[in-house]
């Protein structure tokens, strides 16, 4: 046996990474990971929005095959669950609404942490500055006079500008700790950590402004759907850009601080879960089966992959989990509908990717064409050589072996179901005081 740690961050798109091409010092922790493994430079989310994609990543079968949010009820496979079968410790932790035990995140992890555990580190003001906000109706109010004071109580650095009150920060704190106390007896081990920092509401970190920047000359944005500096159709302003990459640093040191701890030879998948929506193909932040959203960067060291190779054949999230338990010698169960990438050799960028979100949500895309389905409407793009869709063309206008492919797509999802996912996004009647928190903070409820 052998130890796994998956590693992923919300909203990274992959071309806001440096080993993906990107001009800005974003990422100097990932891209010196990446050269002792293996980076996939054609990279995919299969249902690219952090409630659909942990769906698949975990369960280890697309969102669509699952009877609504969370790990199904009883399901017994999820990727968890087989490391701790298997007789390794397992630990889990995420400071996310979606990712929570009230969606059934915590099963299959010996030790889970999620945003109920964090909720004693909140502050008592910052607390009662959200039970103000939530009483008062007047959004003028909130954006002027309550938001200002709950940023400077919500934990802000020396210029009073906004932090959030749990970060990665206080996320690999605990993380370390436990994969110490794992590594120093010898302990086989799974463990998941997810970072927060690229999500909003963003915090100001001027240290990681000015290395991406040079200075810290820009108006904060703490939430860029709320000021405007989002509009789709229009290109976003560089200051959401600016605060963007300053916070993927952020998650970049921690994530840094974390590998400084983890043995050589255990197997690391870094990941994104989806990207971001910055206008152009939606409003800020929206769920899609776009590029935007869809290209996230998939990176892994482990036993049968090469080092400091960037490979060609195209990855998934429903790879991720094959790809791990292979990497301890351990079966992959026969429902997964990836493989694991050791053992990928002949998958070229003809062979589609398929993406599903909601229901009637589903997409296909190969090297040339992608298909867009939406409530029983379809839209084709021809892609570009940045992986990204061109000009809308007429459905009719996509060969009839990607639409027949589609099709039988989505009989697949019909047929091959997943029962048990029972939770919904519903405020008071599903969710505990804690994630309906969250998830408000998050942008999520209102």
């Amino acid at each position: 046996m052998s130890s796994s740690i998956l590693l992923s961050v919300d909203c990274l798109r992959s071309d806001h990474v440096g080993c993906y091409g990107y001009d800005r010092p974003t990422t100097p922790n990932i891209d010196s990971f990446a050269t002792d493994a293996t980076r996939y430079r054609f990279s995919y989310a299969n249902c690219p929005g952090t409630r659909w994609a942990f769906q698949s990543i975990h369960t280890g079968v697309y969102a669509g095959q699952i009877d609504g949010l969370g790990i199904p009820s009883g399901y017994g496979e999820q990727v968890a669950e087989r490391f701790r079968s298997a007789g390794h410790s397992t630990f889990g932790i995420a400071h996310n609404g979606f990712l929570s035990r009230d969606y059934g995140y915590d099963e299959g992890f010996d030790r889970w942490t999620g945003v109920a555990d964090f909720d004693e580190a909140d502050s008592l003001a910052v607390k009662a500055g959200k039970r103000v906000a939530n009483a008062v109706d007047s959004d003028v109010l909130k954006r002027r006079l309550l938001r200002p004071a709950y940023s400077l109580v919500a934990g802000g650095d020396s210029s009073g500008e906004y932090r959030p009150p749990t970060t990665d920060a206080d996320v690999v704190d605990r993380a370390v700790e436990w994969l110490r106390a794992r590594q120093s007896v010898n302990d086989d081990y799974f463990a998941w950590i997810h970072f927060m920092d690229a999500h909003t509401p963003y915090g100001r970190y001027d240290d990681h402004l000015r290395a991406v920047r040079g200075d810290t000359d820009i108006d904060h944005v703490v939430a860029p759907n709320e000021s405007d500096a989002v509009v789709h159709g229009e290109p976003p302003e560089q200051r959401v850009i600016d605060t963007y990459d300053a916070c993927i640093r952020s998650v970049d040191e921690q994530l840094g601080r974390l590998l400084e701890v983890v043995d050589d030879d255990t197997a690391v998948a870094i990941i994104g879960d989806h990207g971001e929506e910055f206008g152009r193909y939606g409003d800020f932040h929206e769920a899609s089966l776009y590029s935007s959203m869809t290209n996230v960067p998939i990176i892994v060291r482990a036993p049968g992959l090469e080092a400091g190779v960037v490979d060609d054949h195209f990855a998934q999230h429903v790879d991720v989990a094959p790809t791990l338990l292979a990497a301890a010698d351990l079966p992959v169960p026969d429902q997964y509908v990836g493989e694991p990438l050791q053992r990928v050799t002949d998958r070229d960028l003809s062979t589609p990717t398929w993406y599903s979100l909601e229901a009637g949500h589903v997409g296909i895309q190969t090297d040339r064409w992608k298909v867009i389905q939406t409530d029983g409407e379809r839209v084709g793009y021809e892609m570009d050589r940045t992986e990204r869709e061109g000009d809308a063309t007429a459905a009719d206008a996509v060969p009839d072996e990607r639409h027949a492919q589609l099709d039988a797509f989505e009989r697949r999802l019909d047929a091959d179901r997943v029962d048990g996912g029972t939770t919904t996004l519903e405020r008071d009647d599903d969710l505990s005081a804690s994630v309906e928190e969250n998830l408000s903070d998050l942008g999520y409820l209102e």
